[in-house]
This record gives structure tokens, C-alpha cells and sequence, in this order.
């Protein structure tokens, strides 16, 4: 799609003709309760770092590698995040609330900072790089695999959809876990509950339209 948005600078009008590429949605599939804490309880020991983006992604539904990577010192303030609209995803400033179970184990990267400058998973000006969560993540994976910890389509991000499906079935409400979730669009949020296994097909049949 980028050399197709290249090409057409140089031939405009032509490469517009030609079909885009489809790209296959990931299923990020949802943990239950003890799966999660399992899991947290091996990235604590082992992935620090892991363990804190994983508690940022369900905890405050930051997004690991576009949000908590690039998360600073001066992001947080009042046991909140606050990021800018050109600081997050969804254009639009965010305000999250930092649950105590997260604050408790982001504390001491916060007291590890060098300034308000530095990135909380470093404590100094050092950014990781794009791929770091992912290897990190690809490391960690290979283990609880094996240890049948972990199912296959269970990922980083599946911190992140399970903590919005749970917040579903606390209120009902897409509003709100759009809000919570930083989407600009509420058809984003929607995807987020398709497929995850919130409605069985009995209860879809209960909802059916009578006449």
C-alpha cells in the first residue's frame, strides 16, 4: 500500500485503478481470569518491562507499542495519564485513570527517571525501538507455549481486548468503552467485542426480532 501511494505521485491517476490490498484482521483472542494472572505472574518474573506494557494495555488500555513504549515522565501526573491528541492513536487528548494494582508496579520505573523526559520503561532518554515489545513479547511467548500458558491467538494486545470486553459486560455500554478504549470511531470499538465470544449463538437466537 505505500509504494502504491508512492507510485501515484510519480503516475497520478493510474496506480488509483489498480485494487488495494486487503489486510487480514489478527483475532486477539480474549484471557480469562486465570490465564491473565498466570501470565503476569511469569512476565513479572521474567519481562519486567513486559509485565508493566501488559498492566498498562488492560489496566489503563494504553497500547503497547504506539502508547506505553513511548510512555514518559511527564505523561503522568495525579495517578493519571494524560496524552495529547498527536500523542496517541486517536487524535483526540486522552485522560486515563491509573488503577492502584498498576501505579503499585509503575512506581519504581517512575522513581528510576532521569527527568521528565525519560521513558518510563527506560528512566532515561533512550527510546526502544519499534520492534523491541515485539521480541520481547516473541521471547516470553515461546515459553508459555510450551508451559500451555498461553493459546495461540493470544497476544499483548489481548490484554488490552480483554480488559474492554469486561468493562462491556460491567456496563453495556459501547460509549463508554469507546471513551476508555481512546477510539475515534465507534465502529474501531466494535471490532473489539466481534468475535471475542461475548454473545453464543442461544443468546443471539433470544434476541431475535418477534412479530
Amino acid at each position: 500500500m505505500n509504494k502504491r501511494q508512492y507510485l501515484n505521485v510519480i503516475l497520478p491517476g493510474t496506480i488509483l485503478k489498480t485494487a488495494k490490498k486487503k489486510f487480514t484482521e489478527t483475532l486477539h483472542e480474549v484471557y480469562n481470569k486465570d490465564e491473565m494472572l498466570e501470565i503476569l505472574k511469569f512476565l513479572k518474573l521474567n519481562y519486567p518491562r513486559l509485565h508493566l506494557v501488559a498492566l498498562l494495555a488492560y489496566g489503563c488500555f494504553l497500547r503497547p507499542h504506539e502508547e506505553s513504549r513511548l510512555l514518559k515522565l511527564k505523561h503522568i501526573r495525579d495517578q493519571k495519564i494524560y496524552l495529547s491528541g498527536n500523542e496517541n492513536k486517536g487524535k483526540k487528548v486522552r485522560v486515563v485513570h491509573i488503577p492502584e494494582y498498576v501505579y503499585s508496579e509503575l512506581l519504581p520505573f517512575i522513581e528510576s527517571c532521569l527527568s521528565s523526559e525519560s521513558y518510563i520503561l527506560t528512566g532515561s532518554d533512550w527510546l526502544p525501538n519499534n520492534d523491541y515489545l515485539k521480541t520481547q513479547w516473541s521471547r516470553a511467548k515461546k515459553t508459555l507455549k510450551h508451559e500451555n500458558m498461553i493459546k495461540p491467538n493470544q497476544t499483548l494486545y489481548s490484554f488490552r481486548h480483554t480488559a474492554a470486553v469486561n468493562v462491556y459486560y460491567k456496563t453495556k455500554d459501547i460509549y463508554i468503552l469507546q471513551q476508555l478504549l481512546g477510539h475515534s470511531d465507534m465502529a474501531v470499538t466494535l471490532k473489539y467485542l466481534r468475535g471475542l465470544g461475548e454473545f453464543n449463538h442461544d443468546q443471539l437466537k433470544n434476541l431475535m426480532p418477534e412479530l
